[in-house]
Parts: C-alpha cells; sequence; structure tokens
C-alpha cells in the first residue's frame, strides 16, 4: 500500500483527481461524513490544497488490475473546517486510516479531529494514530462528539515549558 500526498499543478490532472474523490467520498463515506465535510470536498481546488492546514491524502493498493483507490483523508484548516477519512470496505480493519491520519499528523504539524461517540472505528483509529481526546461537544447533527488532536494544540492551556517535548 502507498501513501500519497496529492499537490495539483495542472488543471486537468486536478479535475480527474476530483472527481474520483467526489465518488469515492459519495461512494464509500456513507452516513458518517457531514453536509459541511462534504461542501468542503466538492469546493476543494489546487490553489486550496496548497493553503496552510490543508492536506489531501491517498491510498493506493495494487491489484492485478493496476492502481486501486482504497482509501483518502482531506483536512482543511487542521481538521477544524473539515477532516474526513474514508477507507474502502474491502480494505478496513488493515489500519490505512490510522496511517493516512498519521501522515496528516507528519505534513500539517498539528491535528483536530471530531468524531461522534457513536462511531468506535472512528475513534479508534484516532486513537491509534496517536489523537487525545481534550474535550467533548454537541456534534453538528446533535450527538455527542469527542475532540481529538495531535500537535502543539494538544495543551492549549498550558504553560509551554510544562509540555513534553517529543
Amino acid at each position: 500500500m502507498d501513501i500519497t500526498l496529492i499537490m495539483p499543478d495542472q488543471d486537468s490532472s486536478w479535475s480527474r483527481m476530483h472527481s474520483s474523490v467526489l465518488g469515492f467520498t459519495r461512494k464509500y463515506g456513507g452516513s458518517r461524513i457531514t453536509r459541511g465535510a462534504y461542501r468542503e470536498v466538492q469546493k476543494l481546488t489546487p490553489a486550496a490544497l496548497r493553503q496552510p492546514g490543508c492536506a489531501l491524502f491517498i491510498a493506493t493498493v495494487s491489484t492485478e488490475d493496476g492502481s486501486r483507490l482504497a482509501g483518502l483523508s482531506l483536512m482543511t484548516g487542521y481538521g477544524e473546517q473539515a477532516g474526513i477519512v474514508i477507507v474502502h470496505p474491502l480494505y478496513r480493519g488493515r489500519h490505512i486510516g490510522t496511517r493516512l491520519l498519521q501522515a496528516q499528523q507528519l505534513q500539517l504539524g498539528r491535528l483536530n479531529c471530531r468524531v461522534a461517540l457513536d462511531n468506535p472505528s472512528s475513534l479508534k483509529m484516532c486513537f491509534n494514530a496517536g489523537l487525545t481526546a481534550t474535550r467533548m461537544i454537541q456534534g453538528p447533527t446533535g450527538k455527542p462528539t469527542l475532540v481529538l488532536e495531535a500537535g502543539q494544540q494538544v495543551y492549549p492551556h498550558t504553560d509551554a515549558a510544562a509540555v513534553p517535548q517529543t
């Protein structure tokens, strides 16, 4: 499996990639992807992908028919505007989502995710990727939701000298 950061430099190549990302999100995101997050995917542009705090990673697997999209992860605003991770049903349970989140952390330096409490597989993925639950809020669908963070924002109310260095 390969994890790749998508940085389109031509509109023609982006158009094809964007169509694939939208189709994959629609087909395999199910009811877990909020309308707001889907709108972020729809309005994504090459210029937006170059903004700080924005990254799109894809996971591909090699098959006898060639390379196949197995998963994707999009973060905008370091995950505060939108943060999605989608893995194809055939490849779930293989830590692809965890590896996508870890790639996001390395690329962005910090990460903020919101996961509804009734979504244990996504919570497990976030914890396996090293995110820490910092608070509980009411999510966009009205469900109790954990805010999970990694990087500098995990200790927002702590003196910087007291923050453990990694």
